[in-house]
């Protein structure tokens, strides 16, 4: 008996099932009360309450607010990789919707609310940080990808910084706006200005 005490039972569909479901609670509790309240006021509490699962629930899968956007933010990421990999995204095309960048501003169009708090001006400078990082880590890979020539003037690290910090602001205005294109319209203009600035076009 004290042996098969000892063994651990291996995870099931459905206890995987169970953990995705659990994280999309405490994800969209997080995103209802940055809307209501700001992401500064909100407490572990209470997107455990909003959620209606236990701290020890939230703790078991994040450390706090701050790893649950970090690892809503990789999971993005993942999703836009596969994406951009699945449309063989690695040879930018000047005329072609970027898969990648089309995932994400889609993701952004259905919690408009959020990301228009947390890139604004009163937003959290951590998050917008990370979300940048999206773009940067896109084009470090395109730069290492191209079959061009590239320039070290400016360097590959300043037009990165500058790409990223431009697409936030695209899309920030686009928010602000009341979006006045369609994500495909959107991902295809800023897949272009981007293009253009790392001097891949």
């Amino acid at each position: 008996t004290e042996g098969r005490d000892l063994v651990q039972k291996e995870p099931t569909i459905q206890d995987d099932l169970r953990v995705q479901r659990t994280k999309k609670w405490l994800q969209q509790a997080l995103f209802e009360l940055t809307i209501e309240k700001g992401f500064a006021t909100i407490t572990v509490r209470d997107i455990s309450d909003r959620a209606q699962v236990n701290r020890s629930t939230f703790y078991r899968h994040y450390l706090d607010k701050y790893d649950l956007l970090n690892q809503y933010l990789d999971d993005l990421q993942a999703q836009a990789s596969e994406a951009a990999s699945l449309a063989d995204a690695h040879q930018p095309m000047p005329n072609k919707v970027p898969a990648g960048l089309l995932i994400i501003i889609k993701h952004i169009q259905q919690y408009a609310d959020f990301y228009r708090i947390m890139l604004g001006k009163n937003g959290d400078q951590q998050f917008t940080h990370r979300f940048r990082q999206l773009t940067e880590n896109r084009y470090r890979h395109l730069f290492a990808n191209s079959e061009k020539n590239m320039s070290q003037d400016p360097p590959n690290e300043m037009r990165m910084d500058y790409i990223a910090h431009a697409t936030v602001g695209a899309i920030l205005w686009w928010l602000e706006n009341g979006q006045p294109c369609t994500p495909e319209q959107l991902a295809l203009w800023l897949g272009g200005l981007n293009l253009t600035s790392a001097g891949l076009k």
